[in-house]
């Protein structure tokens, strides 16, 4: 077995491929676009400031496993860390092999000075991170990534220690609880925050930089995080909001017009994209319409409030009118962002008929 950096198109294609053949028999495996991998391993704005590389482990000429290696200078200069994450971590059931895959990545952040690993994370909060640790049996939403039980096995079988847990739930959609209702009605009152109607997705778009400097502000203090750039800003707009149901979107304004406010759901796509299984064309793109239009399950990807109305409660106005919203399209279930275990905001699901879904773990270790 041999460690071989990724280093050709070729190559590329090979770490890109190689989950779908590890997870092809698992049901709950939801294989990511591939033009989407391609992208965010190559012309990702948030690599202005990282330095990534990529490994595939190759035994008897098969790929056996891959990982990447990602030193994010921005964060670590600005949470004064010297850290480097590993990402994209996938492996057969072999522990020597993953040893030697995230011995690698220990290595090359040794070499670069750091003292730290941690992960699984890519470049931000933004994209995919955690290890699933419970909920192997359930279909995530496609902003998860899925592994099998024995990868936690194996990072602790390292010396890996949790650093941090993010719970996700599952909450069935019934009429608006009236202990929100009441509460919705009082904060509107005393706060004077009101929901915008868009009208248009062009009209979304060009609130794209407003949304996501509100979702800087308030998530500021939320581990793992650093402040989108501008470039960033516009990755993620052109990459999620050409598919917005504009329904699902929330935008929260004071009396004077100004956004306090967000959240963006969206139907579930993880059916859609595995049966596209990484592919677009030739009929790809159509499961993907298709789940827009006519699903039972929504994802509710993204919150989140300015830091002056983190105690307001008017996360309850998007909170009910989603509430509604969902009621009127027929959706049977929503399922919740992953949220940080020790995050006050997890207490409102008490509130709704919910069940836990899964729990992700981040792990971190001293470097050697």
């Amino acid at each position: 077995m041999v460690i071989k950096e990724v280093l050709t198109r070729k190559d590329l294609k090979s770490f890109v491929q190689f989950p779908k053949d590890l997870y092809k028999d698992c049901p709950y495996y939801v294989p990511p676009l591939d033009r989407a991998e391609f992208k965010a391993l190559t012309i990702h704005p948030a690599l202005d400031f990282c330095t990534m590389k990529l490994w595939m482990a190759i035994e008897d000429g098969r790929i056996v496993g891959r990982i990447a290696g990602i030193i994010n200078h921005r964060c670590n200069e600005i949470k004064e860390q010297k850290r480097v994450r590993f990402g994209w971590f996938d492996v057969i059931d072999d522990f020597s092999i993953a040893n030697e895959l995230l011995k690698t990545v220990e290595k090359w952040g040794k070499e670069n000075g750091l003292s730290e690993i941690c992960g699984p994370s890519r470049f931000s909060n933004m994209d995919k991170q955690a290890m699933l640790v419970e909920g192997f049996d359930q279909t995530l939403s496609i902003e998860s990534d899925y592994n099998f039980p024995y990868y936690p096995h194996f990072v602790e079988q390292m010396g890996f220690e949790k650093e941090v847990d993010y719970v996700q739930y599952k909450v069935k959609v019934n009429a608006v609880p009236e202990t929100i209702e009441q509460l919705a009605e009082r904060v509107a009152a005393k706060t004077n925050v009101r929901i915008r109607k868009l009208k248009s997705k062009k009209e979304l778009r060009t609130m794209g930089k407003d949304f996501f400097k509100v979702l800087n502000s308030s998530y500021r203090n939320i581990f793992n995080f650093i402040p989108l750039t501008d470039k960033e800003i516009d990755w993620v707009v052109n990459s999620n909001f050409s598919v917005a149901v504009l329904d699902l979107v929330n935008i929260l304004e004071d009396g004077d017009g100004k956004m306090v406010g967000i959240s963006f759901c969206l139907p579930s796509l993880s059916s859609a994209f595995q049966k596209a299984n990484g592919r677009l064309f030739p009929f790809g793109w159509y499961h993907i319409l298709k789940s827009i239009k006519n699903n039972k399950v929504v994802d509710m990807f993204l919150t989140g409030v300015l830091p002056e109305y983190a105690n307001s409660g008017i996360h309850l106005l998007y909170h009910k009118h989603l509430n509604e919203i969902f009621l009127q399209k027929g959706y049977d279930f929503a399922l919740t962002s992953q949220q940080l275990e020790t995050n006050p905001a997890c207490r409102i699901w008490t509130r709704y008929a919910s069940t836990p879904l899964c729990r992700r773990r981040c792990y971190r270790k001293d470097i050697e």
